[in-house]
Parts: C-alpha cells; sequence; structure tokens
C-alpha cells in the first residue's frame, strides 16, 4: 500500500483552488487503491473551503494544523493537542503591538483574525476568517487554542523570519514554529506533519518505504525527513530544495512518479 502525503497551500492548493490535472491525478492515485493524506498548516474550517468544492476528491486521513489535530476519512479524531490558554497570551503580548504582524487563531472550531485596526493591506485575506476579535475580547475568556499563526503584513519572508525568531527566543520549550510563506504557524512543542504522518502509518499498519510525501514550503520538510520519497519543485526555495529529495513542477507530476514507481 502506498501512501501520499499532500500540502494543500502552495502545493496543491492556490487561491482556494485545485488545478484540474491535480484532481485528475489524485482520482487515478485512489483508483490504484493508494492512500491520499491532507498534510497542512489550515485547520478544518480551512481544508473545508477548498475540498467541499471538490466532492469527488476523497481522502484518506487529515493532518491539519501542522500535526496538531489528526482524522481519519470519517472525520473521527485520532489525535489532537492544543496551545495552553496561559503560552497564548504571552504570544499574543509580545506581538500584538507589533505593526507589521497579524495575529490569527484556531479555537472551539472557530478561526479568528486578532483586530489589526487597518485592513486595507489584506483585504484579500478576510474572507479566510470567521471572526475578527477586538483586542479586550481576546484576553477575556480562557480558550485551549488548536493554532495560532502571526503573518507579515508586507508578505515578506524576512519579517516573518525576524517574527519566528523573536518567538523562539523566549517559547522554545513550549511551542514549534514553522514558517510557510509569509506565515508563522505556531503549535504545541514536538507537533509536526512528519509526526502526525508517522502516527497515521501506526494507526494504519503502514510501511514507510511506501510513503510519498510532498510540500513547498519549511512546515513541509519534517515530512521530507520521515521518508526517502520526499517530493517539492523546482521552483521552491532553496532552504526547502536541500531537504528534498526529488522535484517536480506539479502534484500530478509526482502522482505519475508515484504510480510509475514499483
Amino acid at each position: 500500500m502506498k501512501y501520499l502525503a499532500c500540502d494543500l497551500d502552495g502545493t496543491l492548493v492556490h487561491e482556494n483552488i485545485i488545478k484540474i490535472e491535480d484532481v485528475e491525478a489524485i482520482l487515478k492515485l485512489k483508483q490504484k487503491g493508494y492512500k491520499f493524506i491532507i498534510s497542512t498548516g489550515r485547520s478544518l474550517n480551512g481544508i473545508d473551503q477548498v475540498f467541499d468544492k471538490y466532492p469527488n476528491v476523497k481522502y484518506d486521513y487529515i493532518v491539519a494544523c501542522n500535526g496538531c489535530l489528526i482524522l481519519d476519512g470519517d472525520r473521527n479524531i485520532i489525535y489532537d493537542n492544543h496551545i495552553t490558554n496561559d503560552v497564548a497570551e504571552n504570544v499574543f503580548k509580545d506581538f500584538i503591538d507589533d505593526e507589521n504582524i497579524c495575529i490569527h487563531f484556531e479555537s472551539d472550531g472557530k478561526n479568528y483574525l486578532v483586530d489589526p485596526i487597518n485592513t486595507d493591506d489584506i483585504e484579500d485575506l478576510l474572507n479566510y476568517f470567521q471572526g475578527i476579535i477586538n483586542r479586550e475580547d481576546l484576553f477575556k475568556e480562557k480558550r485551549d487554542y488548536l493554532l495560532i499563526s502571526l503573518f507579515a503584513r508586507n508578505r515578506d519572508i524576512n519579517t516573518a523570519d525576524e517574527a519566528k525568531e523573536k518567538l523562539l527566543s523566549k517559547f522554545e520549550n513550549e511551542l514549534e514554529a514553522y514558517r510557510n510563506q509569509y506565515f508563522i504557524d505556531i503549535v504545541p512543542k514536538g507537533c509536526s506533519k512528519g509526526s502526525g504522518i508517522l502516527k497515521v502509518l501506526q494507526l494504519d499498519g503502514g510501511n514507510i518505504e511506501k510513503l510519498y510525501t510532498i510540500g513547498d514550503s519549511y512546515n513541509d520538510i519534517s515530512m521530507f525527513k520521515i521518508t526517502e520519497n520526499s517530493f517539492t519543485f523546482n521552483n521552491s526555495e532553496d532552504g526547502v530544495k536541500e531537504q528534498a529529495n526529488n522535484y517536480v513542477d506539479s502534484v500530478s507530476e509526482c502522482i505519475e512518479e508515484i504510480i510509475r514507481d514499483n
């Protein structure tokens, strides 16, 4: 049994759309009896925003929120982990006054943007969030946080990297942080896409030698490290390409290689 663990944003999904050739390739993969794993930094709400448009694309497992949440194809929860309220509030306090950074989080099944005051430069991102929470209400209620994400308003990776380094300098014992383009995904210590996929294989009785992974960013490196069959794109950042063993131009090309590989 072969498995493909596939990243979404920048890999399979572009502006919430999957290319038709990639849809057709996934259907072909499934027809072969192989298993398809979504492996993403997105929450379930974000995943549904994409896959509700493609009801014929069936997944076998979801590794969401960079390994914090794992579900099977029937949406039964296999594993979940959360950032505690105390740690989350300290993160918010460190970044809430940073004019270059926006904060969003997932809690109790909803995805919130912390009020950025001015939204002129992020209008195209607002539809992703289910609500905007003001700064006072942010600290009124105690929550468990499935995911916290920071993103650079100027969409510059250097700004995002600076935020990541600032975060890890203070919270390296409590949190992991992964840059995905100009976003910084923050999860509990020990959570990653790679660790989540290993949990899936253990549950499913899968062979690591039959695992294929594909992604385009730094939060995908953990799943490159668990298999020789790792793929990224020819146009990925050099730091990502250094960690993958195979380069392609599309998910469909990756799937063609999986099907050819005996």
